[in-house]
């Protein structure tokens, strides 16, 4: 078998086969390998270390980890993670598929305010306290300049989208923001910053869709 050959293997999470060679679509956590596609799910949900604190994962939090957390994770810890994702992808998705094509739930919400520095005058004027939306896509896909509905308690709000950063990486937010290197789109099962035109009104668990 040559150095760069496929090694193909069923991902413990999901079943579905990948290629857990060098070049693989795959990734190496605490006690396994996930695929590709189980890795975009988790993608940026940077506040895993919280999420296992309080679910008692782990005595204290996370103390001493590599700098990515993810890898940190146990093929137990992400069947968890990713069965919950799936569940209130299921939940959105039969709720709402009839009014919206692409749906993403909103898992944490936060203002932002670049500085000139690190954007640009241009960019840091546009983004300035304008509320991001980190979530996963759970249906159709979403792209900077789209306009999507707020579901929010009983209302309905219009709003656009300044940009979209897919969770691609063991980066954090800024930093992907400052290198605006990003695609401008996120796709079905990625986990993905969406950053609205919306100063006020966005809460967690609301619903972002769109309609085509």
């Amino acid at each position: 078998m040559g150095l760069f050959s496929k090694k193909i293997e069923i991902c413990p999470v999901c079943g579905k086969e990948m290629n857990a060679g060098l070049f693989g679509d795959s990734m190496v956590v605490a006690d396994g390998i996930i695929c590709g596609a189980c890795e975009k799910m988790l993608r940026g949900q940077f506040d895993v270390e919280r999420h296992l604190e309080l679910d008692g994962f782990v005595e204290g939090g996370i103390k001493e980890v590599s700098e990515d957390t993810l890898k940190a994770l146990t093929i137990d810890d992400i069947r968890r993670i990713v069965n919950e994702k799936k569940e209130k992808q299921a939940e959105a998705t039969g709720a709402y598929s009839g009014e919206f094509a692409s749906i993403l739930t909103a898992e944490e919400v936060f203002m932002i305010a670049p500085k000139p520095l690190d954007v640009g005058i241009k960019r840091a004027k546009e983004l300035k306290e304008r509320l991001v939306v980190r979530g996963l896509v759970q249906a159709g896909a979403f792209a900077k300049g789209d306009t999507v509905t707020i579901v929010h308690a009983d209302s309905r709000i219009q709003t656009t989208l300044l940009d979209v950063i897919p969770c691609g990486g063991a980066v954090d937010f800024m930093t992907e923001l400052k290198a605006n290197m990003h695609k401008k789109e996120a796709n079905i099962n990625e986990n993905a910053w969406l950053i609205t035109d919306m100063v006020k009104d966005i809460q967690k668990d609301d619903i972002i869709g769109k309609v085509n």
